[in-house]
Order: C-alpha cells, then sequence, then structure tokens
C-alpha cells in the first residue's frame, strides 16, 4: 500500500510585490528579486548579459498583460471606454441604440387645382369631389438630389384648426365665374428615400441577423414574407404586444368613424409573434434580429382589461406555475424565425448634415401616391381629376433642419447615459403630462391637459356642488351640468391611487371644446402602457371659462385713433392667445396693462375690464365664474377645480374706446 504526501506552497516564502504594473517597474522588481533570493547563482546584471534577456522578456509579457488587463477593466465601463464596437454594446444594455444618421425635418406646403362648383346659391366653392388625398411616404427631392418622404396623408377634402386648408380663385371662365380654386395645405416631411431589400431565408436559424447594406438608414417601412404576413418592429424580442393604428372607419370603429376628421386612427394592440428587433454595429451598419421560435401564434388585436396588466407572459390560469426561462428559446415568447421564405423589407435612408436645406428648396415630385381613384367616374371626370393630379406642386416655406450624421463614440456615451436615467414609466404628474402630450397624432390631438391625484375628489366635487368661495376669496366654478363632470369611460372613484388627467382639445375653429369619445379611447390604451400597476387613470373634462376684455385708453395727439385702437386689439389679442394659457394659470391684469401701453400712440390704460361670459351670452360654456371674487391685487386667480381661461371670440370679445 502506497502513499502519497502532499506538499504545500506558501506564498510567503518569498516577498512578492504586485502593484508593478509597467515595463521599468516589472524589470526593476525582477533584478531586485534575483539579487535577493538568487545572490549567488547570477550575479551579471549589465545589459548585455544573457541572463537579463529573459529578464527583459518576462518583464516584456507582464507588461502585455498588465495592459490588457486593465484595458478589458477599462474598455467595460461607460466613462471609460473607448472602442466603438464595445461604447455600442454598452449604451445597448443602458437600453440605448446608436443612430447611424439623424433625418432633416421640414413642413411642406401643397397645392392642387380644385373644379369651381356653384353651391346652389350663386356661390362658387371647390367641388370636394375632387379632393386628393395623399398617401404618407410620397417622395419629393431637392435640386440638390436629397430626397424628403411625407410623414402623414394629407387630406385636400378636410380643414380645420388642426389641418387648415386655404382656398383661392386660380381662374375664371369667360363670364368672370371661378373656373378653378387653388387649395393648400401643410404636411410634415423628413429626409430620407425609400429602398427594398430582398433576402431569402432557408432552414430557421434562431435570432437570424438580416444586415441592409447602407449605412445611413433612418428606419423601417414595413417587413413582409412570401406569404404576405407582416413583421413588426418591437423594443425588444420579448415584446409580445405591438401597437398599431386601425383605419377608423366604418369597417373597423363604426361607433367611432363620426370623428374621423380629428382622429383617423384608433389606436390597438397587436399580439403576434411575427417581430423583430433593429440594432446598429460599430461600421454604422443596420441590421434587423428576428425571434428563435418556430411554433408561432396567430396575430389577433389585444383588449385591454385592467385586471390583466402585470400578468406578463402568464395566463390567468398559469400564474402559479413556475416557468424556466431557459424554455424561451423554442418557444414564441421571444417570437418565431423566419424560414423557408423571402423576406422583403423597405427601409429609409438618407439623413445627415447634406440633408438640411434652405425655404422654397424642396420643389420636385418624385412619386406621389393618391386615395383617389378614377372607378366609378365618367370619362369627362376621370380626365378632370387626372388634370387635377398633374397639378400638384409642392415648396417647403421653411429651411429643413435636424439632419445630422451618424453619432461619435462620445455622443453614444451621453446619449447612453442619458437615456438610461430617463424612464419609459410614468410615475410623477409630470411623467404623465408629458405622455399625454405625446400622444401620436394620428391617433388625435390633446390640446390643453392637467394632471393632478385622486386625493381630494370627494372635496372637489362638493365645492363645484355648493359653488362656494374658499377663504382665500378664490372662488370655485359653478357648472350648470354638474352630473356630466367626470366621464363614466374612463373615471373610477373607488381606486386611492388613480390618477386625474384633466383634457380639452381644439375644434375646427381652435376653440377649446371637450374630446370626443375617439381620443378619449386612444389616450387611455395609449397611457396603459406607461401607466405603474397600482394606478388608475381618470380622463376627465377639463372646464373652460370664457372671458370677455374691455379696457378704455387715452391716445397721443398727432395719432390716428383707429389704429391705435386697432393695435391695442391686437396686443391684447396677443397676450390671449390660447396657444399660451394652460390650466390653472392665473390673468395678470398689470401685465396685460403693460402690454396695451407699449403699443405706438397709447398714453395710459384707464381701465380694464374682465368679465364672464356663459351660455346667457351666447355660444359660450356653461361654466360660471366669479372673477371678483378670484381677483386680488390686480390678479385674477384660477379656481381650485382644473379649469383654462379662454377668449373664445377675440375679434368681438375683446372691446376698446379711447377715453
Amino acid at each position: 500500500m502506497s502513499s502519497t504526501t502532499q506538499k504545500t506552497f506558501n506564498p510567503y516564502s518569498k516577498e512578492i510585490r504586485y502593484v508593478n504594473r509597467d515595463y521599468n517597474q516589472l524589470k526593476e522588481a525582477l533584478v531586485n528579486f534575483s539579487k535577493t533570493y538568487f545572490p549567488n547563482t547570477y550575479k551579471d546584471f549589465s545589459s548585455a548579459a544573457p541572463g537579463m534577456m529573459f529578464i527583459d522578456m518576462a518583464a516584456y509579457v507582464g507588461d502585455v498583460l498588465s495592459y490588457y488587463t486593465d484595458y478589458a477593466f477599462k474598455e467595460g465601463l461607460m466613462q471609460s471606454a473607448t472602442e466603438r464596437k464595445n461604447i455600442i454594446s454598452l449604451s445597448k444594455y443602458l437600453g440605448y441604440t446608436t443612430k447611424p444618421a439623424r433625418a432633416a425635418i421640414g413642413t411642406l406646403d401643397i397645392y392642387q387645382l380644385c373644379p369651381a362648383i356653384d353651391d346652389g346659391g350663386g356661390n362658387y366653392i371647390p367641388d370636394m369631389d375632387y379632393a386628393l388625398m395623399i398617401k404618407e411616404n410620397s417622395q419629393f427631392s431637392n435640386n440638390r438630389g436629397a430626397y424628403y418622404i411625407l410623414n402623414q396623408n394629407v387630406d385636400f377634402s378636410i380643414s380645420s384648426s388642426l389641418s387648415t386648408r386655404t382656398d383661392t380663385i386660380y381662374s375664371r371662365n369667360t363670364d368672370g365665374t371661378p373656373q378653378f380654386f387653388l387649395l393648400k395645405k401643410s404636411g410634415k416631411i423628413s429626409s430620407g428615400q425609400i429602398l427594398t431589400k430582398q433576402y431569402v431565408v432557408s432552414d430557421p436559424t434562431q435570432f437570424l441577423k438580416v444586415y441592409l447594406d447602407e449605412d445611413n438608414v433612418l428606419g423601417i417601412v414595413d417587413v413582409v414574407d412570401a406569404d404576405n404576413n407582416k413583421w413588426y418592429e418591437v423594443d425588444y424580442l420579448a415584446q409580445e404586444l405591438v401597437p398599431i393604428g386601425v383605419p377608423n372607419d366604418v369597417s373597423h370603429e363604426g361607433s367611432l368613424v363620426d370623428y374621423r376628421d380629428s382622429v383617423p386612427y384608433i389606436l390597438n394592440y397587436l399580439r403576434t409573434s411575427r417581430r423583430f428587433i433593429i440594432n446598429v454595429d460599430e461600421n454604422n451598419l443596420t441590421y434587423l434580429e428576428f425571434g428563435a421560435g418556430i411554433d408561432g401564434i396567430d396575430d389577433e388585436i389585444v383588449t385591454f382589461d385592467p385586471n390583466l396588466v402585470g400578468i406578463g407572459l402568464a395566463k390567468m390560469n398559469e400564474v402559479n406555475i413556475p416557468l424556466d426561462p431557459s424554455n424561451f428559446l423554442r418557444k414564441e415568447s421571444y417570437g418565431i424565425a423566419p424560414a423557408n421564405t423571402t423576406l422583403t423589407i423597405r427601409y429609409f435612408v438618407g439623413g445627415g448634415l447634406e440633408s438640411n436645406c434652405s425655404a422654397e428648396d424642396v420643389k420636385t415630385i418624385v412619386s406621389m401616391n393618391f386615395e383617389n381613384t378614377s372607378e366609378g367616374l365618367t370619362p369627362e371626370q376621370a380626365t378632370l381629376l387626372q388634370t387635377v393630379k398633374t397639378s400638384m406642386a409642392v415648396s417647403n416655406p421653411y429651411p429643413c433642419t435636424g439632419g445630422k450624421d451618424a453619432e461619435t463614440s462620445d455622443e453614444i456615451k451621453l446619449n447612453a447615459m442619458a437615456n438610461f436615467g430617463a424612464q419609459t414609466r410614468a410615475v410623477t404628474q409630470n411623467d404623465y403630462l408629458v405622455r399625454i402630450y405625446s400622444l401620436p397624432a394620428r391617433y388625435g390631438s390633446i390640446a390643453k391637459a392637467q394632471v393632478i391625484t385622486n386625493s381630494s375628489l370627494d372635496v372637489e366635487l362638493n365645492r363645484v356642488l355648493v359653488g362656494t368661495v374658499n377663504s382665500n376669496n378664490v372662488a370655485t366654478v359653478v357648472d350648470n351640468n354638474v352630473n356630466n363632470y367626470f366621464r363614466n369611460i374612463a373615471y373610477d372613484i373607488t381606486n386611492p391611487f388613480s390618477i386625474n388627467a384633466y383634457i380639452l382639445s381644439y375644434d375646427e375653429n381652435k376653440n377649446l371644446v371637450k374630446p370626443n369619445a375617439a381620443l378619449v379611447t386612444n389616450l387611455i390604451t395609449y397611457l396603459k402602457q406607461f401607466r405603474m400597476i397600482t394606478d388608475g387613470i381618470n380622463i376627465i373634462d377639463g372646464y373652460v371659462i370664457n372671458i370677455g376684455v374691455e379696457f378704455i385708453i387715452t391716445v397721443y395727439k398727432g395719432y390716428n385713433k383707429k389704429d391705435v385702437i386697432y393695435n391695442a386689439i391686437t396686443a391684447a389679442q396677443n397676450f390671449f392667445n390660447i396657444d399660451y394659457w394652460n390650466f390653472s394659470q392665473p390673468i395678470n391684469v398689470n401685465q396685460l396693462q403693460l402690454e396695451i401701453a407699449k403699443v405706438e400712440g397709447v398714453q395710459s390704460v384707464v381701465e380694464i375690464k374682465i368679465t364672464n361670459k356663459t351660455t346667457v351670452d351666447g355660444n359660450y360654456s356653461s361654466i360660471e365664474y366669479d372673477i371678483a371674487a378670484a381677483t386680488k391685487n390686480n390678479i385674477i386667480y384660477p379656481p381650485i377645480d382644473p379649469a383654462i381661461f379662454e377668449v373664445k371670440y377675440p375679434s368681438g370679445d375683446i372691446k376698446c374706446s379711447v377715453l
């Protein structure tokens, strides 16, 4: 029977220094080590000695290893990383995707000729049967070869405060009656052009990456496979719900189709396994990354139930079943991988500094897509429609700006760390307010909003019912239709953590009105993806307090009184421009007086009187407000209840006289 003796190593038998980092320090330490522990073995430490070669080589290897140890640690931190590849990887870890280029944006004026028609009373108006609908992604260019894309549909048949159309007579018949009108509308454009790439996929590949050929890809238009299945871009592959816009027409949302002019799309969420994410490598090349699964799920529109928010990947009857993350790789949780098909990818390229241009530079129509067809028209009508289409002209009234080349490494660092500090969840009141105003325009537009907590709902409601004046001499509003104070569709008083969002929108004359049902529905759907799981969201109509303004001035000698009055009224109209007013904003009468006094020719402002206008005075809000009780130190304070002051008819509700 044999036995072995285990030898032990004592690291303290010789003094070893671990703090030496560079070549000179390591060489000096090796020389001292040899002198200390091998004094009789080796004594020649001159630079030409053979033994010094081995010491130099050992110091060289140590220096290289020390460098790469430091380098690996340095490249693992965003603040000190220098290689672009590592910076991009770290930015992804922080949730930020770098941009190969940024597009210039601008406004494009679009013109069309439209035949004139008699309205039956001898007045000639544009014939809306020939008003064109121009589809988004129509293409334009400037005289330097930069391309621009229309970002939204432009419908000439609609004219509202949010989408104004200008009509002018373009030509007349021999008898003097109008023949054609020139219609003008504006649309948003961004630089770029649409390219197409086809990629053949054979066997399924987990997390398939498809690279695009250009280094200035701005975004993906769509991805469709050979079976005409659409693939959807998501923020991360585990995201099963994709926001989509469903056209607000009879076939989809019949109950909301009456609001199609202001809300052209209804926001819904699609549960799909056909999804991909976008990444950018260190060479600014964009690639699409698909899922890892084989068996997918059918696409279906999802209707949110607040009771199910937060369940995640589990189903209601599976909440107690443990989930193994390793099983996700072969299931639909990360989406499916395309197989035995051809992917057709349409994407935007362009942007950069060269996409910025001056005003009146974008005038060439490359391709324009119309919703209007000649189906059902007579030959004469079809010819006239074609004449209208060929009459199109475009021009940008303002410079297109914002175009920028690829981010530098330093910019990626700063943007990634700023993105990490931001959040996609709504936590504070300001978070909710920003999200409300961020609702995409295609789903409706919020003109004014205020967010408060749910803690004082009962008190607020009691104040409204009683209509009292508080101890600070600030009156509350009195609503003649108190029963409609809250929207039943979006109001839950039982949740103490509810967020109360008071909102208003504009009508076609840019007057504040209660938001329609389609807009409220879209806003609720939109906010649910950002809210905290314990938060409720109450969408409530805000109060509008209509006011009238009357003021008296004196005028210097030598000035035309009519001109001074006109300019003074214009100054007051600018002061009460609804763009500058929001909920709970007081009226500083002193500031109004100063703005009027600045008008040339005004000697003094003798008196300013502000009155409340209600339905008794005409087509105004039903809200009654005691302005006298709410005035203190020449400041008219807003009510405790969320409300906004509005001069509804500036041309008639602001009056001036000369003493």
